[in-house]
């Protein structure tokens, strides 16, 4: 033990190890450098190395220091080794923990709501205001409070305050939170299980209740030609918008969204870029002639000739589309809250599926669904003029001039009411 002197150290001949006894080496590279190292053999075990520093920044005596405690840990049975790196860890998560008590949820939630948002790639704004709605609001309860404190105890009122009356957005907060909390523990800024698990409150929060009045189901068919006479006698954008969506059987918000640059007036179709379209790909919409006299009329709304990024149905506010709910607020002034702008397409197919002989695959496409490996030959085209033929008879059944399926026409050798 404590073979060395310290100028025996600083004179060690580069390439050379010089032994201070009792596990403790000095090495010494062929360019000078030297660095300390303790070896030693555990029963069962190769020999190892274990670094404890380069010298001058580790001196003689702390090395000393370091071998000795070192060796305690060998007689414990331990390898020192394993128990340095663990320590290492040990103390980065407490610096971890320490720096994780000043977080907030609020400022973690910030963070990670717009991390979630890029990483996602959500397309539809819709979708990325209920994300930050979820952290800012129902959860505000906890924004202030310490992220590493929160608890199932704080989680389960943000979840009961929805789960009655709300709960399909009460599940979806909890998805939320729970992915939050995710990320954290994975980042090393939350050290404990998930709070917002599912296991934490399956057997807590009650069954969801059911709805009284059910869902809100789609328009029958005989009720559609007296709603679509009254709703030509209303003005604005936002009842040319819904009957726009009718006649198209498209989605309200491709309707909301829809802008000039996309209606070619010449050839009559509709097409809607891939990444305005729920099943991302591009969809062509032929426009029968009920549909593009919507669309005069809402270009005459226009008080200068509207430019090709104009939105065809303008909000109140000056470049802005439609809201989300003013289709739906067109419905309920009519009387008809009980159904949605959505149903139309229902509606749509009910009608193809059962007063028409058109193809299935046909009246599929034009509400733009996904298709089988066999279908798929009907999308080869996207059948455009195929689906106009079925469009217009859709807009003379709306309008009045086809009901009941009276009408026949013919379709590529098929008979079509």
């Amino acid at each position: 033990m404590h073979l060395l002197t310290a100028k025996q150290v600083e004179n060690a001949a580069p390439g050379s190890s010089v032994n201070d006894g009792g596990g403790l080496f000095l090495r010494v590279t062929a360019k000078g450098n030297r660095r300390w190292v303790f070896r030693y053999k555990r029963k069962g075990h190769k020999q190892k190395e274990m670094g404890l520093g380069g010298f001058p920044a580790t001196t003689l005596a702390q090395a000393r220091m370091k071998s000795a405690a070192a060796r305690d840990v060998l007689a414990r049975g331990l390898d020192p080794v394993a128990e340095a790196s663990a320590q290492v860890e040990q103390e980065k998560a407490q610096a971890a923990a320490e720096a994780a008590k000043g977080v907030t949820f609020g400022a973690y939630a910030d963070e990670f709501v717009e991390w979630k948002i890029d990483h996602s790639g959500f397309s539809n704004p819709k979708h990325r205001n209920q994300w930050r709605h979820t952290f800012k609001v129902h959860a505000a309860r906890l924004r202030d409070k310490p992220l590493s404190d929160i608890t199932r105890r704080d989680i389960l009122p943000v979840l009961e305050a929805l789960w009655e009356d709300r709960h399909v957005t009460a599940t979806r907060v909890r998805g939320r939170l729970e992915n939050l909390f995710d990320h954290a523990i994975q980042n090393e800024a939350y050290h404990h299980d998930n709070p917002a698990s599912w296991k934490l409150y399956n057997a807590t929060l009650s069954a969801p209740r059911k709805l009284t009045h059910g869902h809100r189901s789609a328009m029958p068919r005989s009720e559609v030609f007296d709603f679509v006479a009254q709703l030509r006698g209303r003005e604005g954008c936002g009842a040319l918008a819904l009957e726009f969506a009718i006649l198209t059987a498209a989605r309200s918000g491709e309707v909301r969204l829809a802008t000039w640059r996309e209606i070619d007036f010449e050839r009559a179709v509709w097409s809607l870029p891939a990444e305005r379209m729920k099943a991302k790909r591009e969809h062509v919409v032929p426009l029968a002639g009920d549909a593009m006299a919507v669309l005069e009329s809402a270009r005459s709304l226009c008080l200068n000739a509207p430019n090709l990024n104009d939105f065809v149905f303008q909000g109140v506010r000056v470049g802005k589309p439609l809201s989300d709910m003013t289709l739906r607020a067109v419905m309920r002034r009519m009387g008809r809250e009980q159904y949605v702008p959505h149903g139309f397409r229902s509606t749509f197919r009910d009608w193809a599926a059962n007063d028409t002989e058109f193809p299935r695959e046909l009246a599929e496409e034009a509400l733009a669904h996904q298709l089988g490996q066999v279908e798929k030959a009907y999308r080869r085209e996207q059948a455009v003029e195929r689906r106009r033929v079925l469009m217009e008879a859709w807009a003379d059944f709306v309008s009045g001039r086809q009901v009941g399926g009276g009408a026949v026409v013919q379709l590529h050798g098929h008979k079509q009411r």
